[in-house]
């Protein structure tokens, strides 16, 4: 005789304690997650950002202390809290004022509108000096020129021509330079018997509605404000939310001194760096 089974077949599932459980369980590890791997590396992504935040500003700001630091004496200007100019200098030394014994000797003369002077001490860097075209302005990159005590006063001033020429030719002993396109001699002579030779004018341009931070340079010289284009020159920041640039001259004794703030943001971290330079305004 055949018996038949059955086996009779029970329901499965889960419970409501065991969803209970397991959501509690996941809560629980979602929390851990959050707390000691999310927010770990949110913060140290947030630390990366930041510091390349200041990395960018203080390679911007150390950019400009440095050119600053050899501008020519009282060439220093801020046009507003975020725009700096100033002249760049290539070299300098004195000169020679009066001849030396037994003769033989260059004297540096300042009602002359062209001649050749004695460099004492010889020229530093001489040949790097690039001589400049007949009629070229100065500040430009044309070549180099010549200053003698400029001390942005009236008649000492080189953004307004005064005490500047065209450097002709220049030797480890002497200079000869040119001034004749623009008619004037020079005024006298700097106490000191200090030259310097300069080549461009450079302007750095804050401009937080671009977030950009740019170098001009070999535009000119001006008496004002000088008009850039706002696109134009080099970049050397971006990311820049705001700047405060600002310059006191200081006297002939003592330097003057600039002070650079620069902030940048990224993704809502903001960070800002000041940077301060004193710069020799003894002409």
């Amino acid at each position: 005789m055949a018996i038949s089974m059955v086996k009779r077949m029970e329901p499965h599932g889960f419970t409501l304690i065991e969803m209970i459980m397991v959501i509690v369980l996941l809560g629980i590890l979602s929390t851990v997650l959050v707390v000691f791997i999310v927010t770990p590396f949110q913060a140290a992504r947030d630390m990366e950002r930041r510091a390349e935040l200041v990395d960018a500003a203080d390679l911007a700001l150390n950019q400009i202390a440095r050119e600053l630091r050899a501008a020519l004496p009282n060439s220093i200007r801020v046009h507003g809290s975020g725009h700096i100019e100033f002249i760049g200098t290539v070299t300098g030394g004195r000169y020679r004022r009066l001849p030396a014994p037994g003769g033989g000797s260059d004297i540096f003369v300042p009602a002359r509108s062209s001649d050749s002077f004695d460099v004492l001490g010889k020229l530093p860097d001489f040949g790097q000096v690039v001589t400049r075209p007949p009629g070229a302005d100065c500040g430009t990159a044309a070549g180099h020129c010549l200053s003698v005590f400029n001390t942005g006063q009236p008649d000492f001033n080189v953004y307004a021509g005064d005490n500047l020429a065209a450097i002709t030719a220049a030797s480890e002993n002497s200079i000869s330079y040119d001034r004749s396109a623009s008619g004037r001699a020079f005024v006298t002579h700097s106490p000191q018997q200090r030259f310097f030779v300069f080549d461009n004018v450079v302007s750095y341009v804050c401009n937080p509605t671009t977030g950009a931070l740019r170098r001009h340079a070999g535009y000119g010289l001006s008496t004002g404000t000088p008009s850039l284009p706002p696109g134009g020159g080099e970049l050397v920041a971006t990311r820049v939310v705001d700047c405060q640039f600002s310059y006191f001259p200081g006297t002939a004794t003592r330097r003057g001194l600039v002070s650079l703030r620069l902030d940048l943001e990224d993704d809502g971290e903001r960070v800002f760096l000041l940077v301060q330079a004193q710069v020799l305004n003894t002409p």
